[in-house]
């Protein structure tokens, strides 16, 4: 189904070309975000819907209990419309919760239990949600964060479900000590569904067309906060375009490990129920647990990030060889890639292949953040030597497309994209200048679109009108990365455009020079930003963070020099170089941030002169 390379890029469905043709004639889902969950789950209500613990819960179980929610929230004043501060691990009473609040119409604000108080206390501000619920380890926070709002707040316990009497009461006893808690039973999850699970008076939503389900707290590039408003039938879309993607089948075992306080963790709970699987949700999330978690369970496919098999690998390797030291994922200080892997590759093979074993796992999914190549390089590795059906899958998404964008298959899609738009999805690229469409191989501004996109940010229309672009009567959204799209539908992911520069009359792009630099040995990391110039507009400028004092910085600069001007060109030559002999600056989020240096170097270099 390859489309002639005389296409346009932009024509719709040339992703199509590798998928079935039911998904080229596949319609579109028209229902509420719940409605949509029981319209799937009718064939299968005597199927394990989430095990959790000791517990399992049938499908037909996990309706009765959003029912009996919904009924209990109609009950104590939850309304369509309502924004509801929802702040909570995975467990089966999140579940139950948040198809709840949808089947009512309220409008889910998701916050993250982990956050600090004060950024809890700007979402909260933002949206001003009529009431909260949350788990008892939040209240402390939110007490605080909360002064000046209105808001009626709920609160259970963690463990609720967990089926271990001491372990509820050493947990009751550690909020008390913290001060998690709340004596007023009014304010008790427990207390207010014994008062209203059988209310009949409840109202139920129907409405769904283009109606704000979620918001969405993210970052982006930019650092700065915002509610991505969500639709609610948008998540249906994606989980639907999903069945003719993944692999897998209604019944299989399902890891439920990612918070579903961000947007890919919802859509991997949502997808996961909608598709019928069985969800097996762990007690133990964070990434240290993960390997354990996965071999506990062994499902069928997991969606996880890429901190998360970092551990995995590590962990893998350090029980094979006592000689294994953790692995820099950065690539930083491997002077020799192949060689690396090799003796990698060599430590696996003298595993115990009955112990390691990963013949169950049909789809391992990293997103959430940019997968590092050799962290895909390594797990494929592992992947491969230990018999799992396939390489790691990743891709390309944003909380404003409900996560997803486009997906690399695994081995279906070629190494150095990050594969496919999605059923239901279209893009684009274009000049960011003139916004002209530019056709194949060409680098410029990734335009998307789909049913799954965003309607705003909340309460923020300057950035709103900021994220969308119209091109004849079609509304795109900008993603803000440069890319490129190949002949055959994939796509290339060259950089953040926020971050890219003109240089005379070529596009620099700090990541790629990044990335090259990193296969230096003497270099620990580094970033790259732009200083104005009389003659080229802007200069590039290395900010180079060292391993050691003594490296012979002349003749590293000659290193540099050769790599880049062989590989990138001589405008991507660095006119300026400070090193540094500590790690450099980061965000909370751990990632390396540009944005200090930018504004420095902005204040450094006032005059328009170049040193070389």
């Amino acid at each position: 189904y390859y489309m002639e390379k005389t296409k346009s890029p932009s024509q719709e469905y040339l992703n199509m070309n590798f998928y079935s043709e039911e998904a080229r004639s596949a319609q579109k889902p028209n229902n509420t975000t719940y409605g949509f969950l029981y319209e799937r789950n009718l064939p299968y209500m005597n199927n394990i819907a989430i095990s959790f613990g000791n517990v399992d819960i049938k499908y037909e179980q996990l309706h009765e209990e959003i029912d009996k929610y919904a009924r209990a929230l109609y009950k104590r004043g939850v309304r369509e419309g309502d924004i509801i501060g929802l702040s909570a691990i995975n467990t089966p009473e999140l579940i139950y919760i948040t198809y709840a609040l949808n089947k009512l119409g309220a409008i889910i604000c998701s916050i993250n239990p982990m956050d600090m108080e004060y950024k809890i206390m700007q979402d909260l501000k933002v949206v001003r949600p009529k009431m909260f619920i949350g788990i008892n380890d939040t209240y402390r926070k939110i007490k605080h964060a909360s002064n000046g709002i209105d808001m009626d707040i709920i609160l259970y316990p963690a463990v609720r479900s967990i089926d271990n009497n001491l372990i509820k009461f050493l947990y009751g006893g550690k909020q008390i000590i913290s001060g998690n808690f709340l004596l007023s039973m009014n304010n008790n999850l427990n207390s207010i569904l014994k008062s209203g699970y059988s209310f009949e008076d409840a109202v139920f939503s129907t409405s769904h067309n283009k109606k704000i389900s979620d918001i969405m707290f993210t970052g982006g590039s930019s650092g700065t906060h915002k509610g991505v408003m969500l639709d609610g039938n948008g998540i249906n879309c994606v989980a639907k375009s999903l069945d003719y993607v993944t692999e897998l089948e209604p019944g299989e075992v399902f890891l439920g490990n990612l918070p579903m306080f961000m947007a890919f963790g919802k859509l991997a709970m949502h997808y996961a129920l909608c598709k019928n699987l069985h969800v097996k949700m762990v007690s133990k999330p964070l990434p240290k647990d993960f390997k354990e978690e996965i071999y506990r369970i062994k499902p069928a496919g997991v969606f996880a990030g890429p901190i998360q098999w970092e551990f995995f690998a590590n962990d893998i390797l350090s029980e094979i060889s006592k000689k294994h030291q953790n692995i820099d994922f950065s690539g930083n200080n491997r002077e020799n890639y192949k060689e690396y892997l090799e003796n990698l590759r060599m430590e696996l093979r003298t595993a115990d292949k009955s112990k390691y074993d990963l013949s169950w796992l049909k789809m391992g999914v990293s997103g959430g953040e940019q997968l590092k190549e050799l962290t895909e390089q390594i797990i494929n590795m592992i992947f491969e030597e230990f018999g799992s059906s396939d390489n790691l899958w990743n891709g390309l998404g944003m909380s404003e497309m409900w996560a997803p964008v486009s997906v690399k298959m695994g081995k279906k899609n070629s190494d150095g994209t990050v594969g496919v738009m999605i059923p239901f999805n279209n893009y684009m690229i274009i000049d960011p200048i003139t916004h002209e469409e530019l056709g194949y191989d060409n680098e410029g501004l990734l335009l998307v679109n789909g049913p799954g996109m965003m309607l705003g940010y909340y309460n923020n229309e300057e950035e709103t009108k900021e994220s969308f672009i119209e091109i004849n009567g079609t509304k795109w959204l900008i993603t803000g990365d440069i890319a490129k799209i190949l002949p055959n539908g994939e796509i290339v992911y060259i950089d953040r455009a926020k971050r890219s520069f003109v240089c005379g009359i070529e596009n620099i792009y700090p990541q790629r020079i990044e990335n090259l630099l990193s296969q230096i040995p003497e270099i620990r990391e580094s970033i790259v930003t732009k200083v104005m110039d009389n003659e080229l507009q802007y200069v590039p400028k290395y900010h180079i963070s060292l391993y050691s004092e003594e490296c012979d910085v002349e003749k590293l600069k000659l290193k540099i020099e050769k790599l880049i001007s062989s590989t990138l060109g001589n405008s991507n030559m660095p006119r300026y170089i400070e090193f540094y002999y500590e790690p450099l600056i980061r965000t909370l989020n751990g990632k390396l941030d540009p944005k200090p240096y930018q504004e420095n170097d902005n204040k450094k270099y006032k005059t328009l002169t170049r040193k070389i």
